[in-house]
Formats: structure tokens, C-alpha cells, sequence
């Protein structure tokens, strides 16, 4: 599935932003407005045909916890039905599993938020057996061959501890393991203008190190320290198509077009006029593809 020329004219995967909800806190939570706009099924529905007609290979849904949007699980059997790779990227670990029966048979992976081991998870993103929950629901989703992918938000809380969550991520059979820089958005900026940042030559020897130490396995190790510019494409439910993230935007996101009053080549094109988000884009495509 690799985009062998970058002049096409689509995107190949696409975050489909469903809700700002999340039952968790974490402190440093870059989500801009959780109690933004939910839009109908119809809406989406509408955006993944486009979206497929156009050459798009993976949806990533994605939130706040997109396992809180009410019809998602209608939204990830149309979107399988259609064809489309189903990534679910979660941090509640207890909502998959009140939601699991109904919607494993639409998901091809999920990816995981976790940002301590044990109770130190639980206690950064305030929810009592968090982690547990995630434990769990690793082992189930490999028990039905579904794979597991881990992400970490690097901070001064954790930056000690990522050895442990990539070991912890090894003995799991997690097949990636991302590791994603502070963005100052939602939580964020109060985050960081509290405690600070984690130094970036810090982080990069430390990824440098786990990647040495896991070279020899299948798990890879994805950083992603967000001073450059794009690495995802997502759509709202408005049909709203954003470069995420965009650091030189408060909200971390630029909006460069809305799929419902433009075709996918023509957002593409503008897209593509901005090499360097363009570039991360593409990069970032080609490092998760994973089916």
C-alpha cells in the first residue's frame, strides 16, 4: 500500500474527527474543544464515500475518545463494508471493552494511549485501573489477531519511564510504538508553561537507544516531536480538511479546505503547494503502514 507516486491526487489516510469527549483528564491533553460540534452518521457517511471514490486506503478515527461518538459503531461497519482499513485510536481502555463485542467485527487494529505503567498511567490520565483496562484489551485484541499499537506523550512526568512502557510494549507484541512531543494546544500550553518540556536532545537519544535495543525485533519505534509541521490529514464532520498539527496556529490545525463544496484533487493540489507539510504527510504514511 505505499504511495508510490506523491502527485496523486488523494489523501491515502485520513483521521475522521468524531467528538472532542473524553472521559479521561490527562494533564497535558491537546485537544482543543471537547465540546465541540457532533455530527450526524449522514455526514460521515457522505465524507468516507468521497473519501474512498477518491483513493483513500485508511480511516483513523479519532477524537477526544471516538468511542464516545454515538454512532460509531454504524460508522466503522459502513466504512468496513466500504472497504477502507479501520484504525482506532482510544485512550479509555475501559470504554473498549464495554463497546468491544459490537465493534470488533469493524476494526482491523486499534492504538492505545498509555503514558506510564500501572498506576502511574492511572493516576496521569485520572481513571481508576486505566491501565489494566488497556492490559486487557491488548490481550484480547491479540487473542482475535486484531494488532495493537502504543502511544506516549513525552513529558518530564514520563521521560524516565519510556524504556519501561517500550518493554512493557515488547512482551505485549505491540507492533508500534509511537512516541509523540507536547503540543501547545488544549491542556497543553498550561502543561507546559507549568513544568515544561522534556529537552528534545533528551528525547531523540532516548528514542535512538530503544531502537537499538528493539532493532532485531518487528515492534518499531515512530517519534514525532511535532516542531515540524503536518503528519496527519483529518476531516470533521463538516467536511472540514485540516493539516494536523500546525504549530504555528493556536490550535495546532489549519484548515485547507472541506471535502462537501471541493473535490479531494483540488484540496490535494493546495496541499501539495507546501512541501513541508506535504513531506511530513507522506513520511508519516509511509512509517505506519502496517497492513
Amino acid at each position: 500500500m505505499k504511495r508510490d507516486n506523491k502527485n496523486e491526487d488523494y489523501f491515502p489516510s485520513v483521521g475522521l474527527k468524531l467528538t472532542g469527549a473524553c472521559r479521561l483528564s490527562c494533564p497535558f491533553c491537546c485537544e482543543p474543544d471537547r465540546a465541540q460540534s457532533v455530527y450526524q452518521n449522514a455526514n460521515f457517511f457522505k465524507i468516507a464515500d468521497i473519501l474512498r471514490a477518491n483513493g483513500t486506503k485508511r480511516l483513523c478515527f479519532t477524537g477526544g475518545d471516538p468511542l464516545l461518538y454515538p454512532g460509531v459503531t454504524d460508522l466503522l461497519k459502513y466504512s468496513k463494508e466500504a472497504g477502507f482499513y479501520n484504525l482506532l485510536l482510544t485512550s479509555d481502555g475501559n470504554l473498549l471493552k464495554e463497546k468491544y463485542d459490537e465493534i470488533l467485527p469493524f476494526i482491523d487494529a486499534v492504538r492505545f494511549s498509555i503514558h506510564a505503567i500501572g498506576s502511574s498511567h492511572d493516576e496521569m490520565v485520572g481513571q481508576f485501573n486505566a491501565f489494566d483496562a488497556i492490559e486487557q484489551m491488548v490481550s484480547i485484541m491479540a487473542s482475535a489477531r486484531k494488532p495493537c499499537f502504543v502511544a506516549t506523550v513525552v513529558s518530564n512526568a514520563n521521560i524516565e519511564h519510556l524504556g519501561e512502557i517500550a518493554e512493557w510494549c515488547f512482551k505485549k507484541g505491540v507492533r508500534q510504538y509511537y512516541l509523540f512531543g507536547l503540543m501547545k494546544s488544549g491542556r497543553g500550553k498550561s502543561f507546559i508553561d507549568q513544568i515544561g518540556e522534556a529537552p528534545h536532545a533528551d528525547i531523540s537519544e532516548i528514542v535512538y537507544g530503544l531502537r537499538q535495543k528493539f532493532s532485531s525485533s518487528d515492534m518499531k519505534i515512530i517519534y514525532y516531536d511535532y516542531r515540524k509541521k503536518a503528519e496527519c490529514i483529518l476531516v470533521y464532520g463538516d467536511g472540514r480538511v485540516v493539516i494536523d498539527p500546525y504549530p504555528d496556529h493556536p490550535s495546532y490545525q489549519i484548515a485547507i479546505g472541506n471535502l462537501l463544496n471541493e473535490t479531494v484533487p483540488e484540496i490535494v493540489q493546495k496541499f501539495m503547494r507546501d512541501p513541508e507539510n506535504s513531506e511530513g504527510y507522506f513520511s508519516h504514511w509511509e512509517k505506519t503502514q502496517f497492513e
